[in-house]
């Protein structure tokens, strides 16, 4: 939405504040710091001051959802027309994208450096993956014509994901936007079992980015020559168990907002697919001459070029 501000301003469609996401506000909120009515009369306001008629404001963060209780949003009902837009990913393929992104920013530290199997064995902390409660939760606030999901799956958006989100928000013509930047691509399996293993989250921030831009830079470096991987984790036995812990809730979803059975309609990889290696090296120097010396030159060139100042 950000990519696209003018063009859905243009539609009508305000995203407030020009800002990638709204999480600092959704966090205001929910600790009490500003309360719902307070942030309703500043959409308002800021809505007001185009010159085009704005008749939607879209507010969009997900760590929305990781919030147990989201009662307090409904008081947006006092002040405007609210429709909740949920997109549904399976539930496997989210998993192993959500351990990739917990190594990759590390800011949780008990969850940035677990091997999959010990991220697995956690997973019920990730409540809002059990999308039943949270679609139910949602209805009891917001009543279920105005929760509006959508199926994160190619063949479940025909045009693109933009298309579809666009299209839960009324916007039928995006032939002018511009396609959603890859701000969240995964490092490659290689590479998230290094990062893994590195204290990023003990770094202050300004260091912090620099390690992550040299990692990035191996990473790059070993894509050049390296072969393509796969981007699944999971062997067959366990992804099926994942979706068997999901199945009943799914399918409550699939009838009561889709009228079918079964929300995911692309078929789970099978027994025989290749998976990836998240490992390093087991020869020290190859480990030293592929990643641990390209990453240091790539610091050395970060402070030459730029030294850091305290």
């Amino acid at each position: 939405m950000l990519a696209n501000w003018e063009a859905l301003l243009a539609q009508g469609v305000l995203h407030p504040m020009r800002i990638p996401r709204h999480f600092a506000l959704f966090n205001a909120i929910f600790s009490g710091r500003r309360s719902v009515k307070d942030v309703a009369d500043d959409l308002k306001s800021r809505a007001a001051k185009h010159a085009v008629n704005v008749d939607r404001i879209v507010l969009s963060d997900e760590d929305v959802c990781m919030q147990t209780d989201l009662s307090l949003l409904g008081q947006f009902r006092d002040h405007f027309d609210v429709k909740v837009v949920f997109a549904l990913r399976r539930q496997d393929l989210w998993l192993e994208s959500w351990y990739l992104q917990n190594i990759k920013w590390q800011w949780n530290r008990s969850l940035s450096h677990l091997t999959l199997d010990e991220f697995l064995e956690r997973s019920d902390e990730f409540h809002w993956a059990y999308y039943d409660r949270l679609l139910s939760h949602l209805d009891d606030i917001f009543g279920q014509e105005n929760v509006l999901p959508y199926v994160f799956e190619k063949a479940q958006m025909p045009d693109g994901p933009v298309a579809a989100f666009c299209n839960r928000i009324g916007i039928e013509d995006i032939s002018g936007m511009k396609p959603a930047p890859h701000v969240n691509s995964s490092y490659s399996p290689a590479i998230a079992e290094f990062v893994r293993c590195l204290p990023f989250d003990e770094a202050p921030d300004k260091y912090r980015a620099r390690l992550e831009q040299a990692v990035k830079a191996v990473d790059q470096r070993l894509a050049v020559t390296g072969k393509a991987h796969s981007s699944l984790l999971m062997d067959h036995v366990t992804r099926a168990g994942v979706m068997a812990l999901h199945e009943e809730g799914n399918a409550n979803i699939a009838r009561r907002y889709f009228g079918r059975d079964a929300l995911f309609l692309e078929p789970m990889p099978g027994p025989d697919e290749p998976l990836s290696q998240m490992t390093l090296p087991s020869d020290s120097a190859a480990l030293m001459r592929d990643f641990v010396a390209p990453m240091i030159q790539s610091l050395i060139t970060q402070y030459v070029d730029a030294p850091l100042k305290s």
